[in-house]
């Protein structure tokens, strides 16, 4: 029988074997296979625990080794396993002819504490096959999105005797065919993760007088098109992208468990949760630092751009961001992943969302208010844009000016709710999924340059009018793909197999959108 614990690295993991070694000599505990200082310190925690556990600790020398010896393990989850590895060794516990995955933090008195990355950790076991899985009980739904029954769930030490009893009751388990008790849906019936509530995201009725803005919030959900909010201070842009969420449909199963998975890896999964089912929204302070959105770390944990996986990334206030954190986003958001490359090992994970950037329109947010003057110089305006970057703003495919709403319209009735935008963004999401079915992309903001042609072509009318446009308004190459990706969202919203100039127009507007006096200072 082997005891498998696991080791996070990266967005996959590799699963680690727990061996036990007891042998006559000065009682001591040794642990082996390059363990930090967390996984030394378990040999004292383990300790206690047994004894207080009514186990016997043995009085021998116990050398623990976890292997690949190569790889570094860090953090509290290999406390039962290497507990587990000691009572089976020790006799304590009945033998299992099968591998059994066994993942918990131990208090000195027994108790099984909750872990990070369970999700991985169950998915990386059954595609080794794996059919036993002991778990903290406060990671029961987590861990049953994928094994289903085959967790066994565990709140102290003194309940591993009664699990290995009943895995006897089963000596089929691990040679039956695995199947899972859900249907592949978010919508089947598995462990969800209930904290998060759609009626509890905030609503676009609440967004008045704003039509220009509400259209481009609604093509930037439909499609996936990030998008640039400026306008002075207290005119909505904030409001605005807070209520992007209320836009997107459910995520579906594969979008559903990387996301968790995600979001499992770096802590931030709620105790006694399932499967994420609403898109993620990642609202990053303008002082992270860029660990914290790429990732990194000790641990190599997932960051900000990964977290915001098949959701939503806002950063508020962009131009205060530093250079190399907005800088980093380019990567991702030309590959929908980011790596993470250190001395000893390389780790990847998934990075495609929807970028929404809100900012001032200059230093003093002045600029463009018809009740205030600005008293930034050019020099001071240009340097404050170039925080953002040509090449960064060259990938925003929507451009939207955000002017302070009339008082006399926010006293009016509310505008149209998210409910129904809803309606119209996922129908038009399903066009795009139908058309680039077997494909690396569902959305129209992610289609790759190679595949422009193939589905954004256009009659010589609109090849005609886009040529025009295009040398009027000096845009590159990047800037052409774009308005051709969001006019190819604009003729999906409005039920067109074919994109005419009219859309083009729009697409166009949107990416060169302002008042003259605003929009100059944009690449």
């Amino acid at each position: 029988m082997a005891v498998v614990a696991f080791e996070p690295i990266g967005f996959e993991g590799e699963l680690v074997s727990v061996e036990v070694d007891i042998r006559r000599g000065i009682p001591s505990v040794d642990i082996v296979g390059l363990p930090d200082g967390a996984v030394k310190e378990a040999r004292d925690r383990v300790r206690a625990a047994i004894r207080n556990s009514g186990f016997e600790f043995p009085s021998d020398r116990l050398l623990i080794s976890l292997a690949p010896a190569g790889l570094k393990k860090g953090g509290a989850s290999f406390d039962l396993a290497i507990a587990m590895a000691i009572l089976l060794a020790s006799g304590q516990l009945p033998y299992v002819a099968s591998t059994i995955m066994s993942l918990g933090e131990l208090e000195l008195s027994g108790k099984v504490r909750a872990i990070n990355a369970v999700l991985p950790a169950v998915a990386e076991g059954i595609k080794a096959g794996i059919r036993h899985f002991i778990m903290p009980r406060a990671n029961l739904e987590e861990a049953r999105v994928l094994a289903g029954p085959d967790v066994s769930p565990i709140d102290s030490l003194q309940g591993l005797s009664g699990i290995m009893s009943s895995f006897l009751l089963e000596p089929d388990r691990a040679s039956r065919p695995f199947v899972t008790d859900f249907a592949g849906s978010p919508n089947s019936g598995f462990p969800i993760n209930s904290s998060i509530d759609a009626a509890e995201e905030p609503d676009m009725e609440d967004i008045r007088g704003q039509p220009e803005l509400r259209r481009a919030m609604e093509l930037s959900a439909a499609g996936g098109h990030h998008m640039l909010l400026f306008g002075p201070p207290g005119s909505g842009k904030t409001m605005a992208a807070r209520r992007m969420k209320s836009l997107l449909p459910n995520l579906d199963f594969d979008e559903s468990l990387t996301a968790t998975k995600l979001h499992s890896l770096a802590g931030l999964l709620p105790e006694k949760s399932g499967l994420m089912i609403r898109p993620p929204f990642r609202m990053p302070h303008h002082g992270a630092s860029a660990e914290g959105m790429v990732g990194g770390g000790k641990h190599r944990k997932p960051g900000e751009i990964s977290l915001a996986h098949s959701g939503i990334l806002f950063l508020d206030e962009a131009a205060e961001f530093r250079t190399d954190v907005l800088q980093a986003l380019r990567e991702p958001l030309e590959e929908g992943r980011i790596t993470i490359a250190r001395a000893d090992r390389i780790a990847s994970y998934p990075s495609s969302f929807t970028l929404i950037l809100s900012c001032n329109p200059c230093p003093c947010g002045n600029l463009g208010r018809s009740t205030a003057v600005c008293l930034c110089s050019q020099d001071e305006i240009r340097r404050y844009w170039k925080r953002l970057g040509g090449p960064l703003l060259d990938r925003i495919d929507i451009r939207m000016p955000v002017k302070a709403v009339n008082p006399s319209l926010i006293t009016e009735g509310k505008g149209e709710g998210s409910g129904l935008i809803k309606k119209r963004v996922s129908k038009a999401r399903v066009v795009q999924a139908t058309r680039y079915a077997g494909k690396t992309y569902k959305l129209n903001g992610h289609l790759p340059a190679a595949d422009i042609d193939v589905f954004c072509g256009l009659d010589a009318e609109s090849k005609g009018f886009l040529i025009k446009r295009a040398e009027e308004e000096g845009f590159s190459s990047r800037a052409v793909h774009s308005v051709l990706r969001l006019a190819r969202t604009v003729a999906d919203l409005a039920g067109n197999a074919y994109i005419k100039p009219e859309q083009l127009e729009e697409a166009c507007n949107l990416r060169r959108y302002g008042d003259s006096d605003i929009f100059w200072i944009i690449p």
